[in-house]
C-alpha cells in the first residue's frame, strides 16, 4: 500500500493509528517509513489526549536521530505535502492486506501438510483480522463460515491440486509445489539478461500443464513472442521450425499450443485485459512489460505503483495468476542476487503489491557461459530466500537446471 497514505492516516487521526498498528506487515515498507511510524506511535504514548500527530515536532525528532540533512529534507518536503485520505478507508485497505498475507502462509502450511499449534495460530489470527469490525470488513471474505476446521479448509480451498506450477521444476519444489490464482509474480531483471526467456518458458511450462495463458506483450512484436514460444514447447531452434513448418506444426498440435493467447496490446489498459480475460477465461495472465501498461497517471515511480496495484486487483477479482515482467535498476548490473531495492523506478511501490518477487541476475563471467541466478526478495508463497543457479539456452528460449 502506498506508504505516503498510511503516514497521512496516522497522523490526522489516532484512531487510525491504533487500530491499524498491528495489521502492518513491516516486511512492506522500506526503513524510513518504519521509523516515522515508530515515531508516531512515541507520539501518541507521550500524550494519551493527542488526536493528531504535530509535523513540526515529527520533523524535528527525525532530524535529531537521522545525521543526513538531505534526508531531513526530503522527509519534511513529505511530510509537509500529504495527500488526504479517507481514514476508513485506509484501515480497510491494511486489514484486507493482512488477512491476504495470512491467507498465503495458511496455504503454505497445509501445502507442507502443517496441521499443529503454530498453524491454528494463524487461524485464529486470520479470524480476529477479517471479523466485522466498523464496517470495515472486505466482502471478499465474506465466503467464510464462522466455524471451520483444517480439513474443511484442506478440502476447499488448499488442495495441492490447485497450485499452478513454475517451470523449472527446482522453482516449483522453491514455492511449495506453485502458485494458486490471485497470487501476483514479478519476474525482473536488466536488460539482455533473459527475462521474456524465462517467462515464455513458464508459459510452455502452464500449456503443458494444460493451462490456458493469457500473455500481453507491450514491448516485443508478437510474432517474435510466438517463435520463441513454439521453440521451446517442441525444443527445437527457429531454423528447424523454418525448415521443416509441417513437422513443427504437428509437433505443436500434440502439445496443445493453442492453449498460449497472444494479445499484443500497445500499450495497453487493464480494461482492455479485463475485457480479454473474460472473453479466453485464462488460469495465468502475463503482463509483459508492467512499466508501458497505460494507467493515465503522469510520473514514472507513481504509475508503476498504479500498475502493480491494478495487477494484483485483476488477480484476486478475476482469480488468475498474474505474472508481471519489470526492469531492474542499474544497481543490479553485474550482481548475481538481486534485491528489492533493484526494481527500476519504483522499489517500494512495486514490492508491495508482489506475492513473490523472482530476479534474474548474473555477473559478466556467468553471462558468458549462459548461466543466471533466480534470487527471491521477496516470497509469501514459501518464505524461502536460498537462490537457484540455472542456464538458458537461446536458441530454443528454454531454461534448464543446473
Amino acid at each position: 500500500m502506498n506508504e505516503r497514505k498510511v503516514i497521512s492516516a496516522f497522523i490526522r487521526n489516532r484512531q487510525s493509528y491504533e487500530e491499524a498498528k498491528e495489521l502492518l506487515d513491516r516486511s512492506d515498507f522500506d526503513s524510513i517509513t518504519l521509523h516515522l511510524i515508530d515515531l508516531i506511535g512515541d507520539y501518541y504514548d507521550t500524550d494519551p489526549n493527542a488526536s493528531t500527530v504535530d509535523v513540526e515536532i515529527l520533523t524535528d525528532r527525525f532530524a535529531r536521530q537521522q545525521p543526513s540533512q538531505k534526508l531531513t529534507d526530503t522527509i519534511k518536503g513529505i511530510l509537509t505535502t500529504l495527500p488526504e485520505v479517507s481514514d476508513g478507508n485506509v484501515r480497510r485497505e491494511l486489514r484486507e492486506i493482512k488477512a491476504y498475507n495470512l491467507g498465503l502462509k495458511l496455504s503454505a502450511a497445509f501445502t507442507r501438510g502443517q496441521t499443529g499449534p503454530e498453524v491454528q495460530k494463524l487461524l485464529q489470527e486470520y479470524l480476529h483480522v477479517t471479523e466485522d469490525s466498523g464496517g470495515e470488513r472486505s466482502s471478499g471474505y465474506s465466503e467464510w463460515p464462522e466455524e471451520f476446521t483444517v480439513e474443511s479448509l484442506l478440502s476447499k480451498s488448499f488442495q495441492q491440486e490447485g497450485l499452478i506450477q513454475l517451470y523449472p521444476k527446482a522453482l516449483t519444489e522453491h514455492l511449495d509445489g506453485g502458485c494458486r490464482p490471485g497470487h501476483q509474480i514479478l519476474v525482473f531483471a536488466p536488460t539482455e539478461m533473459g527475462k521474456t526467456l524465462v517467462v515464455l518458458n513458464f508459459v510452455a511450462g502452464f500449456t503443458l500443464q494444460g493451462l490456458r495463458t493469457l500473455y500481453v506483450g507491450n514491448e516485443d512484436p508478437v510474432a517474435d513472442l510466438q517463435i520463441r514460444y513454439c521453440t521451446n514447447l517442441i525444443g527445437r531452434p527457429k531454423s528447424d521450425i523454418l525448415k521443416f513448418p509441417d513437422r513443427a506444426q504437428a509437433a505443436l498440435d500434440k502439445r496443445n499450443y493453442k492453449n498460449a493467447i497472444f494479445a499484443p496490446l500497445a500499450p495497453g489498459t487493464f480494461k482492455k485485459i479485463r475485457e480479454l480475460v473474460s472473453k479466453f477465461r485464462p488460469h495465468v495472465v502475463v503482463l509483459d512489460q508492467l512499466r508501458n501498461m497505460d494507467v493515465h497517471i503522469e510520473g514514472r515511480t507513481q504509475a508503476l505503483e498504479a500498475a502493480a496495484t491494478q495487477a494484483r486487483n485483476l488477480a484476486k477479482s478475476m482469480e488468475v495468476l498474474v505474472v508481471s515482467v519489470s526492469q531492474a535498476a542499474d544497481s543490479a548490473t553485474g550482481k548475481r542476487i538481486l534485491a528489492r531495492g533493484d526494481v527500476d523506478s519504483s522499489n517500494v511501490g512495486i514490492p508491495g503489491q508482489m506475492d513473490v518477487m523472482i530476479g534474474i541476475g548474473a555477473t559478466q563471467e556467468d553471462e558468458e557461459q549462459n548461466r543466471r541466478w533466480f534470487s527471491f526478495p521477496k516470497n509469501k508463497v514459501s518464505g524461502r530466500k536460498d537462490p537457484i543457479p540455472f542456464v538458458i539456452n537461446p536458441t530454443t528460449s528454454t531454461v534448464i537446471e543446473d
